[in-house]
């Protein structure tokens, strides 16, 4: 299994928990989004940040060769879809190793991770309804998913797969390194595939690459609504 860290659900339902999963950026590692944002994972749930299985060049680790903005030829031949199908495996064999429950599955990933949650959510999955939403801070759906005759569009699901899936994405409008016009370019892309996708993008005018006080309650409002089995009816 992939190198992760947890933060455990505090609160006892009566019900298997859901599983948020966590997919890191460039030079970081299985902590980093865990400080970051598993304080806004409401306490019914199981936060696992999952490690990115390459090294990064500067220290850290990554999940492709390259950049989301600019990825190597062989991130988009090999490595990118490599990494997607780890992270797909992690998933299928999640329940039993957590205790969580396999229909409530989420991804949240920044910068490459947010490349990654894109790659995975568009992916062929082994079975309906593997995963259960996904949040793609700062990161790239990288067009080559759905151009005809590449590697990458190989592994592209049907888009019923995604029906009724809540997506959200996020860029910062001062990011100079995945600079924002990806970000609406993955909006583009997405609702053209998908029309009637279940997809929220939010801007934040005064933010770079990172994650922005403004995104942050955003994405706990999302979690709170989507994966929070308190909510539920």
């Amino acid at each position: 299994p992939m190198r992760h860290a947890i933060r455990p659900a505090a609160a006892t339902c009566s019900a298997a928990p859901a599983l948020l999963l966590l997919l890191h950026g460039t030079g970081d590692n299985e902590h980093g989004l865990l400080n970051a944002v598993g304080q806004l994972a409401p306490p019914d749930v199981v936060v696992v940040s999952l490690r990115a299985p390459l090294q990064a060049p500067f220290g850290g680790f990554r999940w492709f060769e390259g950049y989301s903005a600019a990825p190597e030829k062989v991130a988009l031949e090999e490595t990118v879809a490599a990494s997607s199908d780890k992270v797909l495996s992690f998933i299928q064999t999640a329940p039993d190793i957590f205790g969580t429950d396999p229909q409530r599955v989420f991804l949240l990933g920044f910068s490459q991770g947010a490349t990654m949650v894109w790659t995975t959510l568009l992916s062929r999955w082994a079975r309906p309804a593997l995963i259960a939403g996904g949040m793609a801070l700062s990161g790239r759906l990288f067009p080559e998913l759905l151009q005809k005759g590449t590697p990458l569009n190989s592994r592209l699901a049907d888009a019923a797969q995604l029906k009724n899936l809540p997506i959200f994405a996020s860029h910062g409008a001062d990011d100079l390194v995945t600079v924002v016009a990806v970000g609406r370019e993955n909006s583009r892309l997405f609702t053209s595939w998908m029309p009637h996708a279940n997809f929220e993008y939010v801007e934040d005018p005064d933010c770079g690459h990172e994650i922005s006080p403004l995104v942050a309650s955003h994405v706990r409002e999302w979690l709170k609504r989507y994966v929070s089995a308190e909510v539920k009816s």
